[in-house]
């Protein structure tokens, strides 16, 4: 199709967004058809129900895999661990997966433990460092605002769960599509690190990841992909550790019975999201190096097609 009209930069960018709206139209009925089937209570993960049985062991190793693998990896853990958790017919552990963010973070500690000794210590990486910590603000602020936004419809919903993973995955194909890729992390500036930590607080939407928004703003602000992936995971760890803190706090006031688990259940799920997001951090960085993030777009698509098709089908109803 021809532009005549249009620049050649505009020309350029409707080229790259019309196969991403097209694929987003062929998306679209079918969330329409879902919605159809299965009207207000489509895919919510908290109904009135009999009380569950205890997580069990081999659900605390898959949940422990998919937390570890999808929180580093742009396609969003919390829609995941959502549409998992419906899969398998039981309601969001909350606080469980609260658990497994404990592993996560361990990883997250000792795969840049050298990063941040060298941050806090030398005096050459103050100014990075104190870019880090201001860009975790927006996302501070956000998080205790609207730390419960995900307990609650439509964010709790499945198919909004679905719906997003595709929107926020074919925004992050198109920033790595348009962005110049020619800016290293020393030089991101304040206005940089504001605008990645602002998007760090749309990852409150599941479906929309942590990772994947910080690389999506990253890469919009022209971030070589593997410093915009580095500076997401130096950013996130100070958020992660505060958010864990806390909720961690409101469990101690609950008691044990506010987690559904056995305690070698819950250690077992910890480590095994340890040492996957640990190969997950890892992956990302040595991929981004030499290629692109379309399978991470292809992958959020596909899941969201699965969502679609089995709520159509008359899964979970």
């Amino acid at each position: 199709m021809n532009f005549p009209s249009l620049p050649r930069s505009a020309k350029r960018l409707v080229r790259l967004v019309q196969p991403v709206t097209r694929l987003l139209s062929f998306v679209a009925p079918l969330l329409l058809g879902a919605l159809a089937a299965h009207a207000a209570p489509l895919g919510n993960l908290t109904p009135a129900a009999p009380p569950q049985p205890p997580t069990a062991l081999w659900q605390a190793v898959l949940l422990g895999l998919i937390q570890g693998l999808t929180e580093f990896i742009p396609v969003s853990s919390s829609a995941h661990l959502n549409i998992t958790h419906w899969i398998l017919g039981q309601p969001r552990e909350l606080t469980f997966d609260v658990f497994l963010h404990i592993g996560t973070t361990a990883a997250l500690i000792w795969y840049f433990r050298h990063d941040w000794k060298e941050l806090l210590t030398v005096p050459r990486f103050a100014r990075l460092r104190n870019l880090i910590f201001i860009a975790c603000v927006p996302a501070a602020i956000a998080g205790l605002l609207l730390r419960k936004l995900e307990d609650h419809p439509p964010f709790s919903l499945v198919w909004f769960n679905a719906t997003m993973l595709a929107i926020a995955g074919a925004v992050l194909f198109i920033s790595d599509k348009v962005g110049t890729k020619e800016r290293s992390l020393e030089r991101v500036t304040l206005k940089d690190a504001l605008i990645i930590g602002s998007s760090q607080a749309l990852a409150l939407i599941p479906g929309v990841s942590r990772s994947g928004s910080t690389l999506t703003a990253g890469l919009f602000l022209g971030l070589q992909r593997e410093d915009a992936a580095r500076f997401s995971f130096l950013m996130s760890l100070p958020i992660t550790l505060g958010a864990i803190v806390f909720e961690l706090y409101g469990f101690l006031k609950k008691g044990p019975g506010a987690v559904n688990a056995s305690l070698f259940t819950i250690v077992v799920g910890i480590i095994t999201a340890g040492v996957s997001g640990l190969w997950a951090i890892g992956f990302l960085l040595n991929y981004l190096k030499t290629k692109d993030v379309t399978p991470f777009f292809i992958w959020r698509v596909a899941v969201a097609l699965l969502v679609f098709g089995l709520l159509i089908a008359g899964f979970g109803r």
